[in-house]
């Protein structure tokens, strides 16, 4: 059985941060004198001193300064407590999933997250990152609220965002790059090509990207296809974005291919399943549309 109240430890938290029960009680719109007897109460049944009185200044004790921040936590999560249980009467979800292609920019995703961070009710965020077919596989599993995905699926609508831009890469001293000639596409067809994979279950109809080279290395993200092109072995399709700094820096360089090579993505945002969508995963989707356009 708790001896203190939540109330007990609000008012010695005014009392504390105002630096006396006067201004405490103004704040509060209560006597001072019920302050004073809330406060006394509290100390009497803590069996500690949290403060003491000279004049109308009050200073905490040692032990009054270590209950003041974990009165101030407490409620806190008290609040917190309370405001999850009106956004759950309100209908806000208690949690929003999303899927997004691994090519969408990473700053642009950041500031989608703290935007809704700002708005979105306490509610829980569960982000995968998703490659190609894994993105698609979101979409038709319906078992993603939103889903960023560079196919949308037929059967399914989306919102175009904006296009990722790819183009090969490799070590600025491999040989398809030191080449004093244009590289012809069928020279690419016979080097080796790090290939990101799409981490999906099955195995889906909607390829993108250009696969024609007969020696492949798949690897699971793009960070570990940048590390094996910086050893010097073999190119890759990156997205622009990502991999500026090391474009300037001369770390890897653009092959210079005949025909001027590179791949266009669109990225979209699909809801699969509308009519379950929530205001918080509704505040989600229009802040991806809106910072996408912004960005654009």
């Amino acid at each position: 059985m708790l001896k203190t109240t939540l109330n007990q430890w609000r008012i010695f938290s005014a009392v504390a941060e105002h630096g006396g029960y006067l201004q405490a009680a103004e704040k509060l719109n209560r006597s001072h004198s019920s302050l004073h007897h809330a406060v006394a109460k509290l100390q009497e049944q803590l069996g500690v001193l949290l403060l003491t009185v000279s004049g109308r200044q009050i200073e905490l004790t040692p032990i009054g300064e270590v209950m003041q921040r974990r009165a101030a936590q407490l409620l806190e999560d008290a609040e917190r407590l309370e405001q999850l249980a009106k956004t759950v009467h309100e209908g806000w979800e208690t949690e929003v999933s999303i899927a997004v292609e691994g090519v969408f920019p990473s700053p642009l995703l950041t500031r989608v997250l703290k935007a809704f961070h700002a708005e979105g009710h306490e509610t829980r965020l569960k982000l995968d990152n998703v490659i190609l077919n894994g993105a698609v596989e979101a979409v038709l599993e319906r078992k993603r609220d939103l889903v960023i995905t560079p196919i949308i699926p037929q059967g399914f609508l989306g919102t175009p965002l904006m296009e990722a831009r790819m183009i090969p890469l490799a070590h600025s001293g491999h040989p398809l790059v030191t080449a004093s000639r244009s590289i012809e596409t069928e020279e690419l067809a016979r080097s080796l090509q790090i290939v990101i994979s799409d981490r999906a279950k099955t195995a889906l109809p909607a390829p993108i990207g250009w696969l024609k080279s007969e020696q492949r290395w798949t690897v699971s993200d793009f960070h570990q296809a940048r590390e094996i092109l910086l050893s010097g072995v073999g190119f890759c399709w990156l997205p622009v974005h990502m991999f500026e700094d090391d474009i300037h820096t001369g770390r890897l360089a653009t092959l210079n291919t005949r025909d001027q090579l590179e791949l266009r993505v669109p990225l979209s945002l699909v809801i699969p399943s509308p009519d379950r969508l929530g205001p918080a995963g509704q505040l989600l989707a229009d802040l991806f549309r809106k910072l996408s356009a912004e960005e654009g």
